[in-house]
């Protein structure tokens, strides 16, 4: 059996028939598969609802947020996972994606009406509550990624030193 792996595989660890070793993880490719088949069941609705009646204030929002969770998937898989944005440094990944995703929301916000349009401090709290957000969550990955750093380099030099032996 050839053992598969993210290079040789491009859904590699997504749609298996190997057993899942825990249940945890049978439960979370259970969720991850259940989710895409629900997404996909509600993009159809909102889509055959807004083509049969036009674009009612519900069938707006459920397609607004189906849209904007697919652009921050796309988004942060585009800028943090794809080897061209690989050879920017992380500032200019986080920047990317902030600007990027930002734009997709605010497109949604409108096209869902998340926010009244007549009030434009709506906006700006929308804009400092996701600016809060980003910076919250740029921290946590940052501390996450730097400990990994430093795990892998600390695995490398063990590595190293018993070779050296």
């Amino acid at each position: 059996m050839v053992e598969k792996n993210r290079t040789a595989d491009p859904v590699y660890g997504v749609f298996t028939t190997e057993e899942h070793v825990t249940v945890g993880k049978a439960v979370a490719m259970g969720v991850f598969v259940g989710s895409v088949g629900a997404v996909a069941v509600f993009l159809v609705w909102a889509i055959i609802s807004i083509a049969l009646n036009g674009p009612d204030e519900s069938t707006r929002s459920t397609l607004s947020w189906i849209v904007a969770m697919l652009c921050g998937g796309i988004g942060q898989q585009l800028w943090f996972n794809y080897r061209m944005s690989s050879k920017l440094n992380y500032r200019a990944r986080v920047l990317g994606f902030g600007l990027t995703y930002f734009a997709a929301l605010l497109a949604c916000a409108w096209f869902g009406q998340w926010l009244p349009v007549g009030n434009p401090w709506a906006y700006v709290g929308f804009l400092a509550t996701y600016l809060i957000v980003l910076a919250i969550l740029t921290v946590i990955f940052a501390g996450i990624s730097r400990r990994r750093g430093i795990a892998y380099q600390k695995a490398l030099n063990e590595y190293r030193a018993k070779r050296n032996r």
